[in-house]
């Protein structure tokens, strides 16, 4: 079945490109296809006054016919006869094919108009606009012709005598925030006044007040290109003036659900003044309420409290719904009114499980099992709490191996705390975000049957905050790891005693100290594709142990039978995203650097930085380049040695371009470059490795290949496939390699190729 239906898709793709050499083929002799726009802008000195001006405009038009290659895509869409709304057929027809458009004179006046309505908004009200048709064949193109004139700028501003808008008291700088006389004329900034005179209505009582009580009248008579703006408040239909609001009393209702019965016996307890809980189930402390809502009952309405307030209360993770009800109090007469908080819980606790099969080269299959268990109220003030468990084990087929060759085993405890929770003095919390206190414990206990024991314990103590809608700060003052390595083979501290690096790495370590995070991102949901992102990392330890007992790499100091290691280490990591209409680019630069100094020669080996691997340089495999021109030839390695070569360093620079773009439906493609390497610092042993500033950039890895994406919006799968453009030889060198490459060759495949298996995005 299975293969019958590939069968029946590929000869559907070829005769689908057959057939599609007419774009007609499905249109009646009257019918012409339209094949998009050309806009003409004259007067280009006027337009660079206007923001995006030609992005603008190039997106007025209706969109015209996207045939594909060779028509592909309207040979696809034409190849079925519409029959039902799903099947293989509608989705070979809807999905994977685009119909045409067919040319229709209302589109020339469709944008004449748009294009009108958007030239008059920027203030260009003597333009002029030309619209005409071109036709070759059976295909039309539409041509704009369009003289913009001189951009109209204010002249004066006349604003309102209204009681509403008196209540604002708004001096000459405030009323002149937005818009000012001499400002060029745009209607986006009235739209955007609109919005902030409703929102400070709002914050001051005018609780039915909002931007559509905002009218402007313009009088373009002025002359000289000028124009006069005048403001004015619309009165409500039902009366002569607004309403402004006191907010005499808050009732939460934290048990609400839509079908919640009548019989249900609602209890009534204080909060704070006139604020009140009605509830079934006391599940929640109200003191959690009293921080969470920032309206002050007796005082006017403020709309922007309630929705600080709304989304301090999401932000809690308890609640699936809040509906906020304002309802009015007749008791009090007009003017008064009591907010009705409606509070629909999540489930406050649940148990998820998850088995995961892998395997790697090597002959290497491993299954594992895990169980999480979360409770998102552990002590009533919204604490959540994640209890996770699970092993892993791992064996190799071959002779001479154990079945079970590795097994894993973890245990994790989180602990998150809506609010600081500081020991000698207090921070104040702000409005806008709900703050977290984050408490961490791991333990991992990993055994290597032929190699060695590893246990490791993690404590983490610190906080994490939003600054603004942008901006979130992460710092762990405490940062505990405690490393222990035991029961090594003879063959594997043979293998260590040749590689003093890899033998630090497994070396029992202490490290102690504080992180901090700072993350930005301008994106402003999730289709905005055109956004920056920065994340930047600090990291130390020891320097506290250091002060109780300093010691030395030739004679380091211990704590508890674990030297602890002493470094500092930042990280960059900047990302610019651009969108392309249909497709997006993406760009990074990673710039990080860690330095061990004092009780420490190397940074500890889960610190260093690598390279290689699905979400870096694609084309060479994990830890497979570097440090600097040091070459790792891997027929030169027994299967026991190969298991443990990983090339890592103290500096690391990775620059990655990517080009992304749809291929149809949840189909995605992308084309990318990858650069980058790791490099040590004043390394004795591996000189070929150290970072010198007048080579590195002779030591840069390239890499590049092509993509496919399974997007389905909350869940991607990513499969690359990169080779490398410049790599280390054995001469201690790097050389491009564009004469050699030969996809065609099978050898060159099987040496060059790699493929890469991925979730979500590399960055």
């Amino acid at each position: 079945m299975r293969s019958s239906v590939l069968q029946l898709l590929f000869v559907a793709m070829a005769v689908g490109m057959l057939s599609s050499c007419s774009l007609t083929k499905k249109l009646s002799e009257n019918e012409n296809v339209y094949m998009g726009s050309d806009i003409r802008v004259k007067d280009r000195a006027e337009a660079s006054s206007v923001d995006n001006f030609d992005a603008s405009i190039k997106n007025i038009p209706t969109s015209g016919t996207q045939p594909g290659l060779g028509n592909f895509y309207v040979g696809l869409h034409n190849l079925f006869e519409e029959s039902r709304d799903k099947g293989f057929k509608h989705w070979v027809k809807n999905k994977l094919g685009r119909a045409p458009t067919v040319y229709q004179e209302s589109i020339a006046e469709n944008t004449r108009l748009k294009l009108k309505y958007y030239l008059n908004g920027k203030g260009f009200f003597s333009h002029q606009i030309h619209c005409d048709s071109v036709r070759n064949g059976r295909k039309v193109r539409l041509g704009c012709d369009v003289e913009l004139g001189s951009r109209y700028t204010i002249d004066s501003l006349i604003f309102p005598r209204d009681s509403t808008y008196a209540a604002l008291e708004l001096d000459e700088d405030m009323q002149r925030a937005v818009l000012r006389e001499g400002f060029y004329y745009d209607r986006d900034r009235l739209d955007y006044e609109r919005v902030r005179l409703a929102t400070m209505a709002g914050d001051i009582g005018f609780a039915d007040f909002d931007s559509d009580n905002v009218h402007y009248y313009v009088d373009t008579t002025v002359g000289s290109q000028k124009v006069d703006i005048y403001t004015r408040i619309v009165a409500p239909t039902d009366s002569t003036s607004h309403t402004r609001y006191v907010l005499d009393s808050i009732l939460i209702y934290p048990n609400y659900t839509i079908d919640q019965s009548r019989e249900v016996i609602l209890e009534r307890e204080f909060v704070d003044t006139n604020v009140y809980v009605i509830e079934s189930n006391h599940y929640l402390d109200h003191t959690l309420f009293d921080r969470m809502i920032l309206q002050e009952p007796r005082k006017y309405y403020s709309r922007s409290e309630e929705k600080k307030t709304i989304n301090r209360l999401l932000d809690l993770g308890l609640f699936r719904f809040i509906n906020i009800n304002n309802r009015p109090n007749a008791s009090r007469g007009e003017g008064h009114f009591v907010q009705e908080i409606y509070l629909t819980p999540e489930r406050m606790q649940n148990i998820s499980g998850e088995v995961e099969l892998n395997n790697r080269s090597g002959n290497f299959l491993g299954i594992g099992a895990s169980t999480k268990y979360q409770h998102r109220n552990i002590f009533g003030h919204a604490e959540r709490f994640d209890f996770s468990v699970g092993t892993e084990v791992e064996t190799q087929f071959g002779d001479g191996v154990d079945f079970i060759n590795s097994s894993d085993f973890f245990s994790t405890v989180d602990i998150a705390v809506p609010r600081f929770i500081t020991p000698f003095f207090k921070i104040k919390e702000g409005r806008n975000y709900v703050p977290r206190t984050l408490l961490r414990a791991n333990y991992t206990h990993q055994r290597r049957t032929q190699y060695y024991t590893l246990q490791s314990i993690t404590g983490r103590f610190g906080y994490k905050w939003r600054e603004n809608s942008k901006s979130t700060h992460e710092l762990y003052p405490v940062v505990l790891n405690n490393v222990s390595v035991s029961a090594q083979t003879q063959e594997f501290q043979e293998l260590l005693s040749q590689d003093i690096r890899l033998a630090t790495s497994f070396e029992n370590v202490l490290i102690a100290g504080m992180q901090y995070y700072f993350t930005f991102s301008s994106q402003a949901n999730k289709s905005d594709l055109q956004y920056r992102y920065f994340r930047g990392e600090l990291e130390t330890s020891g320097n506290l142990f250091n002060i109780i007992g300093q010691g030395s790499p030739e004679d380091p100091a211990g704590i508890g039978g674990s030297n602890f290691a002493q470094f500092a280490k930042m990280t960059w990591d900047y990302r610019r995203y651009l969108d392309l209409g249909a497709s997006s680019l993406a760009g990074r630069i990673l710039l990080g650097g860690g330095v061990a100094y004092g009780n420490s020669d190397e940074l500890p080996y889960i610190k260093q930085y690598v390279t290689g691997g699905s979400s870096s340089v694609r084309a060479f495999r994990l830890r497979g380049l570097g440090p600097g021109s040091y070459f790792v030839d891997p027929d030169d390695l027994d299967a026991f040695a190969s298991q443990f070569v990983d090339q890592t360093g103290d500096v690391k620079l990775e620059l990655n371009l990517e080009l992304r773009f749809p291929i149809f439906s949840y189909l995605k493609g992308a084309l990318f470059l990858d650069a980058g390497n790791v490099w040590l610092i004043d390394n004795q042993d591996r000189p070929q490795g150290n970072f010198k500033i007048n080579r590195f950039y002779k030591e840069i890895g390239v890499g590049t290949g092509l993509g496919m994406r399974l997007d389905f919006g909350f869940f991607l799968v990513r499969m690359d496939m990169a080779f490398p453009l410049r790599a280390p030889t054995l001469n201690d060198g790097f050389e491009w390699m564009f004469s050699n490459v030969n996809p065609l060759e099978r050898s060159w495949r099987k040496e060059n190729l790699r493929f890469n298996l991925g979730i979500g995005y590399p960055f």
